[in-house]
């Protein structure tokens, strides 16, 4: 009797193989001296390959537009890689993401409540995905991700394969960053950072992992929330924390002092607050090197976060409209006007007891401040008048 021949190995056996050997070739290749592009390149095609999802991407991180921007990809139609931009709120997935520091799976993204479809994986007809983060250093970098055009199950394998791709594509861009700062200091002749400066740095790293594991608990917490009423409220929080997060990245150590430039942040800031509709747009007019201490940046954003959400609440009909947000000084009096208006069809009388008005009057004694209501012909016209720091 002829004994049995050997199938050899199934399927996921073959799959996890597959995945083994990719990142086997990977560490070899992460010892060479590769362009960051070749290698960003490198790691979307080789990721494609082996997942057979033609569509992979990978997003980097902007702290001065306060988004992630498309740095390299394969599968996308031609002006999309390089140009494209996803938002860093709570519905991208993206943003996720990068909010939590941690793996983030859709399964079936055009029917998710909890996620806003991006005009571009719309377009590409994308539904499922799976996102993880790149970390540098003890920060996240950016995200690395991959869009299938069906449905499709991730499981352990698949995010294992992804995220330990993902942390060796971390060590090369730091060291990638490191050897360029190396050569800049080399050209420059730049002084060496004093000891104070490494110490706030690091502090402000930490701080800003702390938001993000904060973060990460509410949008683990939303999930198990009985009602809509309730989830909405975690929404609200998460979306304070975060403002609070983006002020981290605009911070700036002259002569020890911790400041934030007041305009990106601001940019940066509403630039993550989803209008969830279309017919709303958020304008921000604002002088870059204004400069403010952390504490002040702070209170006055989270202003300027409550302010934004109440127009996008009650301000406008279906027909939509617009919201500015501008801050001027005048150095000559000392003073600084933070203003929020739009051109909806106005709001009333202040609502009584509202959780809101409560913390913009709280936030803006903290600066010293007067929350100023002005007449204006259409909408709703907010300032808060506050002194500059000497």
């Amino acid at each position: 009797m002829m004994p049995k021949r050997s199938e050899g190995p199934g399927p996921e056996l073959k799959r996890l193989h597959e995945y083994q050997r990719a990142l086997a070739a990977f560490g070899r290749i992460a010892s060479e001296v590769l362009p960051r592009e070749k290698l960003l390149h490198y790691v979307t095609a080789q990721v494609s390959r082996v997942t057979h999802i033609r569509h992979v991407k990978v997003l980097c991180y902007r702290p001065d537009h306060g988004d992630l921007l498309m740095v390299a990809g394969v599968g996308w139609k031609p002006g999309v890689v390089g140009q494209t931009t996803f938002a860093l709120d709570n519905a991208s997935v993206a943003g996720r993401c990068m909010q939590t520091a941690a793996p983030v799976i859709v399964e079936d993204l055009p029917n998710d409540p909890e996620f806003r479809m991006h005009p571009s994986l719309r377009e590409h007809g994308i539904v499922s995905l799976v996102n993880v983060p790149v970390r540098i250093d003890g920060r996240t970098w950016g995200v690395l991700e991959v869009d299938a055009e069906e449905p499709r199950t991730f499981d352990e394998g698949d995010v294992t394969f992804l995220s330990t791709m993902a942390n060796i594509l971390g060590v090369v861009l730091l060291r990638l960053e490191t050897e360029a700062k190396a050569a800049e200091a080399a050209a420059v002749h730049a002084r060496e950072k004093s000891f104070a400066e490494v110490v706030l740095r690091e502090f402000q790293h930490r701080v800003k992992n702390n938001l993000q594991t904060i973060i990460s608990f509410l949008a683990l917490q939303r999930r198990h929330a009985s009602s809509q009423e309730d989830r909405d409220r975690f929404v609200s929080v998460m979306d304070r924390v975060h403002a609070i997060a983006l002020a981290q990245d605009q911070l700036s150590f002259e002569s020890g002092i911790s400041n934030v430039e007041f305009g990106d942040y601001l940019r940066a800031l509403c630039a993550n607050i989803d209008p969830q509709r279309e017919a709303v747009s958020i304008e921000v007019e604002a002088k870059r090197g204004a400069l403010l201490p952390l504490d002040r940046a702070v209170a006055a954003g989270l202003i300027v976060n409550e302010l934004v959400t109440n127009s996008l609440k009650y301000a406008f009909d279906e027909d939509g409209g617009l919201i500015r947000v501008s801050f001027t000084t005048r150095s000559e009096l000392g003073e600084a006007c933070l203003a929020v208006a739009d051109n909806g069809r106005g709001m009333g009388p202040p609502r009584k007891g509202g959780l809101g008005l409560q913390l913009i009057d709280a936030f803006a004694n903290q600066l010293d401040g007067q929350v100023e209501r002005e007449a204006v012909e259409k909408g709703t016209r907010t300032c808060v008048r506050f002194p500059l720091p000497l």
